[in-house]
């Protein structure tokens, strides 16, 4: 009986006005938060949007609940940003579960004018390495198409 009230206690404590778990506790959200994980492992939170890893999601966003991989779509995550002299620029792209998908992946400067392009067939999910000691100093678009008709884009710097 014990345990029965204490199961019901912490039920109660979990849900919010409408009935239903709490999927973000906004005492947690710590947007400073290091993690201090490199490696892209998205996760699905229960709010349906996809984060970079549990770390990620839990400390730095306050959900408190999710599942492996891509929520639905296209995820794309890349570091560093800002891009040093002589760095690599990591891009990683995933879809959801079971998702085999193709991309033609560019990197462009404000000008339009295209560095570098790499087209990856077939996968789930990669990491795709650019050398960035070709580009000079300034601002560029990380341009992302997905065999879904997906389209993503994202700025960064190389100092």
């Amino acid at each position: 009986m014990k345990y029965i009230i204490i199961v019901i206690a912490l039920l109660s404590y979990c849900k919010n006005s409408w009935g239903q778990i709490q999927c973000i506790e906004e005492s947690r959200i710590t947007p400073t938060y290091q993690c201090n994980e490199e490696f892209y492992n998205p996760v699905c939170g229960c709010n349906g949007i996809t984060y970079r890893n549990e770390c990620n999601a839990f400390f730095v966003n306050g959900v408190t609940n999710w599942v492996s991989g891509v929520c639905s779509g296209m995820s794309v995550d890349f570091y560093p940003n800002p891009v040093l002299l002589n760095a690599m620029l990591n891009v990683n792209i995933g879809f959801p579960e079971n998702v085999m998908a193709n991309a033609d992946i560019k990197i462009v400067d404000i000008y339009g004018k295209v560095w570098t392009q790499r087209i990856v067939n077939n996968f789930n999910r990669v990491q795709i390495q650019f050398d960035m000691t070709v580009l000079r100093t300034g601002v560029y678009i990380l341009l992302i198409q997905g065999s879904n008709n997906s389209v993503i884009s994202q700025k960064f710097a190389k100092n």
